[in-house]
């Protein structure tokens, strides 16, 4: 039985040393054919390493310079799971130390957060060895495949632990409106760009909210500018060490769908 031809996005390692590795997918090298060295494990321990976007096929292979890579396992899902377009809004990481990413749809690198740059430097807040952060999408970030690839070097021990592609919800693009107001739920130091059809209608710094012990956040509440009319509204946190949890505006806080009326039988 022949398998679904799949998206690899990773391969997990278990192993000791300073190896350099090799990962081929249906006999194409995907890491460069010179391969990439990994950071120095004193210990065997486990590490996550990304595939390059468009590491897509039947059979994916690995092999090491150094025979202390005891197990592997590559990571991927069936490609029938994207033939849907998709307009993406925020890639969700929890992450272990300081690393470097970079995104990507359907194989194009995209400039997160805003920024001018493809690669973005995560680092865990508050002194913490693990964090769970948001990076963004540039506006209209339509597409098929999204794929997270952390930069492979030898000099950072962070490594990704989880991460999860999340989708604008339709209520931000569901028709021509015209959105006056926005309230915005987050912690901490927050700068918050928004967007109208891909414009940028504002980008300014939220009052900062210091994060309590319990992690709990407030809400703001301000105007947009005028004739802040159009298809798609998107919001985008460019800077900050903040969190934003929720984002509504006016017109989406309206968009809740209505229970279906009961009717007697026969009627």
């Amino acid at each position: 039985m022949i398998k679904d031809r799949k998206v690899f996005q990773s391969v997990l390692l278990e192993y000791s040393g300073k190896p350099t590795i090799k990962a081929t997918v249906d006999g194409s090298h995907v890491l460069t054919a010179t391969g990439k060295t990994l950071p120095n494990h004193l210990v065997r321990k486990t590490r996550r390493v990304s595939l390059p976007a468009g590491s897509h096929g039947y059979v994916a292979q690995m092999e090491a310079d150094i025979t202390d890579v005891t197990r592997h396992q590559f990571e991927g899902v069936s490609e029938a799971q994207y033939r849907e377009n998709t307009l993406f809004h925020y890639y969700e990481i929890t992450f272990l130390e300081g690393l470097q990413i970079k995104m990507f749809i359907d194989e194009v690198a995209v400039k997160p957060n805003g920024n001018l740059d493809k690669v973005v430097s995560l680092k865990p807040r508050s002194g913490r060895k693990q964090d769970t952060i948001k990076v963004y999408f540039p506006p209209l970030s339509y597409g098929y495949i999204p794929h997270i690839e952390q930069v492979i070097s030898s000099a950072q021990d962070g490594q990704i632990l989880a991460s999860r592609a999340v989708a604008l919800p339709v209520k931000f693009y569901k028709g021509l409106k015209n959105h006056a107001e926005y309230q915005a739920t987050y912690q901490g130091n927050v700068k918050l760009a928004i967007y109208m059809d891909g414009e940028e209608l504002m980008n300014e710094w939220l009052p900062e909210i210091q994060i309590p012990q319990d992690g709990g956040y407030k809400t703001h509440k301000d105007y947009l500018p005028a004739n802040s009319a159009g298809q798609v509204l998107q919001w985008v946190q460019t800077d900050g060490d903040g969190d934003i949890a929720l984002f509504e505006t006016d017109q989406t806080l309206l968009d809740v769908e209505q229970p279906q009326q009961q009717t007697p039988q026969g009627q």
